[in-house]
């Protein structure tokens, strides 16, 4: 797959006018393309803005609710439960994360739940809003169906992420981002959408069997981790966190929460969990921080298994990722982006000063969804002005 890179503001204000087109206000535009754009940035892309479009079309099929009132409808000494009235995921929880963090600085540890939400992206934006304060966050949500228990052929629950962020003190901070499936189903649907098979492992099918083939895994179940031997432990993860997010909020659970694609009718009804809490609770912040450093280093010095040139923490990765496409572009698949097939035009939507096309294999889109009505005029590739080689 070839790729090109594309500037990283240009992403943002083409993402941002599509969603106040939409009738969002530019405020809460402009936090989910930022929830969606770290993502890109940090090599996400499974959770980036390849989901621009079906958020597009739910808000335009009124599942979505562009202004939604999110609102406290519970609140005690450390925990608060929002109502999120509908809206989009990333702006429902970032407010509940926000109202979790006034606890915990205020009170040392605070908690939010947040129910009738929506996809809300990557967990790991939402645990790291912590870091800027020197607090220990945490985050997770529930999802539409993807994991069935051990045992069982029908899927039960979703594949539920949840997210770490622990600050160090010389060294980069801890984060870590991870679903209770082997891989996040965003990942399948990006190799479908690029006509790629899957690596063995990542998949099963309709009637439980492996499976390398795209079409056959989205048709059929996620994988648990731990799988084949212990799925157990990625399934129970699952459940544990469906409990805290559903459960905690009085949302739905299970095969109750609405589908992401493929679904014109019903809302998701997702519910979120977040907490966070002070380090000096326990211990001198300093002293903590030390030892996380140390922890680091020493795991890091491991010897090297043969075909590794280097061992690297949760959120090393995704640091190194992000500090490259800060500077040069988030890359985008070249090879797909000049074909008819896969653009719909953007003009009229972002208006006569918007040069630039998107590139819907990035997207996560083959082809145009029916019913859509925004134009995605070209590629991003072709905004060649903008573009960093």
């Amino acid at each position: 797959m070839e790729y090109v890179r594309v500037d990283v503001e240009l992403l943002r204000r083409v993402a941002e006018e599509l969603f106040v087109h939409a009738g969002l206000s530019p405020e809460h535009a402009a936090t989910l393309v930022r929830v969606q754009l770290e993502a890109d940035l940090r090599g996400m892309h499974s959770h980036g803005m390849r989901a621009v479009p079906v958020y597009l079309e739910r808000i335009r099929l009124g599942i979505i609710n562009p202004r939604p009132q999110i609102r406290v409808v519970e609140e005690r000494d450390l925990a608060v439960v929002m109502d999120g009235d509908a809206g989009p995921g990333q702006v429902v929880a970032c407010r509940a994360m926000e109202e979790c963090l006034a606890r915990a600085r205020q009170r040392g540890v605070g908690f939010a739940v947040a129910r009738r939400s929506n996809h809300f992206g990557a967990a790991g934006y939402y645990a790291m809003m912590a870091l800027p304060y020197g607090l220990v966050g945490f985050a997770t949500t529930n999802g539409n169906l993807v994991l069935a228990p051990p045992g069982g052929t029908e899927a039960a629950l979703g594949n539920n992420p949840l997210a770490w962020a622990i600050p160090a003190g010389q060294e980069r901070p801890i984060v870590l981002d991870v679903a209770t499936s082997v891989v996040a189903g965003g990942k399948i649907d990006l190799l479908a959408a690029e006509g790629e098979r899957l690596p063995e492992g990542w998949a099963l099918d309709a009637t439980g069997l492996p499976t390398t083939d795209p079409a056959a895994a989205q048709a059929g179940l996620g994988i648990p981790l731990g799988w084949p031997v212990a799925g157990h432990k990625g399934f129970g993860l699952a459940m544990a966190i469906e409990i805290l997010s559903a459960a905690l909020a009085g949302g739905p659970f299970g095969p109750h929460v609405g589908e992401l694609y493929n679904n014109p009718n019903t809302p998701q009804g997702v519910s979120h969990f977040f907490a966070a809490f002070k380090i000096e609770s326990f211990r001198a912040v300093k002293d903590f921080k030390a030892d996380v450093d140390a922890m680091i280093r020493e795991v890091k010095a491991q010897p090297l298994a043969k075909g590794f040139s280097k061992i690297m923490v949760a959120g090393e990765p995704e640091h190194i990722t992000e500090a490259d496409r800060r500077l040069n572009g988030v890359p985008l698949s070249a090879t797909l982006s000049g074909s008819g097939s896969n653009a719909l035009s953007m003009s009229g939507v972002c208006g006569a000063n918007c040069i630039v096309n998107a590139d819907l294999a990035f997207f996560g889109l083959n082809a145009p969804r029916a019913g859509m009505d925004y134009d995605i005029a070209g590629s991003f590739v072709g905004a060649a002005a903008f573009a960093k080689q």
